[in-house]
């Protein structure tokens, strides 16, 4: 069994583990979480701390959040500042003594093990991650994520729409950070439950998160042709308040020519895209 330690870094949390594979299943043998650390120096200390209790391996595959060179290095990220231009998997590698190592974008790893995961060998998917963040990665049919040579792909942070003769971000209201300061409530959980409670102003705010997402599932769909779109992280943890009514205002565009589904990994697709994207590179 190859084992390999795997590093999810996300902008709340960071999930560290122990990745092995038995016969043909991806099994986490053990696992760490931790609220990621604003401080790049801070979140090294703990991964290494980690690593020490667990080493049974000299392989190293990272789920990494935001824009990064081939350098390893943060260019650009909303939640993570102070990790900008810091030479960060250079040092890790160096601080926890290890020297075969792989990383890649927290999006691409999650559909990576949601690809494997479903045994989808021979159909192409589209995953959509809304979490603190938000992004999307396209697998093909040989199991291959879709990655330009010049910037990374499919950054839905980036989107934009014209309204009233200025560029506004399309997709505000399906990320969970920038909801949470859109929505003038003390935090998406409280909004959410709000809006199960039959709050005007909640309902009025999903409503809008809702044909958001919809607008963007249609959009995609016909952009890339997806067998299958998967839909995961925090905001659509609770499906039906975003994603279900989402899902049912994009299939009168769309139809039923797709299926929309719920992660069935959920928070540790990425920690197994990452040893996928070890395994097969």
């Amino acid at each position: 069994m190859t084992e390999a330690f795997v590093v999810d870094i996300g902008g709340t949390k960071t999930t560290a583990a122990l990745v092995g594979k038995v016969n043909s299943d991806i099994k986490v043998l053990n696992k760490t979480s931790f609220s990621t650390f604003s401080n790049p120096v801070d979140e090294i200390k703990k991964i290494n701390e980690i690593y020490l209790t667990c080493k049974n391996t000299d392989c190293l595959t990272l789920s990494l959040p935001g824009k990064w060179n081939s350098e390893g290095v943060l260019n650009e990220s909303y939640f993570l500042k102070s990790w900008i231009d810091y030479p960060f998997i250079k040092n890790l590698v160096s601080s926890i003594g290890i020297k075969k190592y792989i990383f890649e974008t927290d999006v691409i790893c999650g559909a990576l093990g949601e690809y494997y995961s479903r045994g989808c060998k021979g159909k192409s998917m589209l995953y959509l991650n809304l979490g603190t963040g938000i992004g999307a990665a396209y697998i093909d049919q040989n199991g291959q994520p879709f990655k330009p040579s010049k910037s990374p792909g499919l950054r839905l942070q980036k989107l934009l729409y014209p309204y009233d003769d200025e560029l506004f971000p399309a997709v505000d209201l399906i990320s969970g950070g920038m909801l949470g300061e859109i929505s003038g409530f003390q935090s998406v959980e409280t909004l959410f439950d709000e809006y199960k409670n039959g709050n005007v102003k909640a309902i009025d705010v999903i409503s809008k998160s809702q044909l958001q997402l919809a607008s963007w599932l249609i959009n995609l769909f016909y952009l890339f042709g997806p067998d299958l779109i998967v839909l995961n992280g925090g905001l659509v943890q609770n499906f039906e308040v975003v994603a279900e009514e989402a899902i049912d205002i994009a299939k009168e565009e769309i139809g039923d020519e797709i299926e929309i589904l719920p992660s069935l990994l959920n928070d540790l697709a990425p920690v197994y895209g990452a040893y996928v994207n070890l395994m097969t590179n």
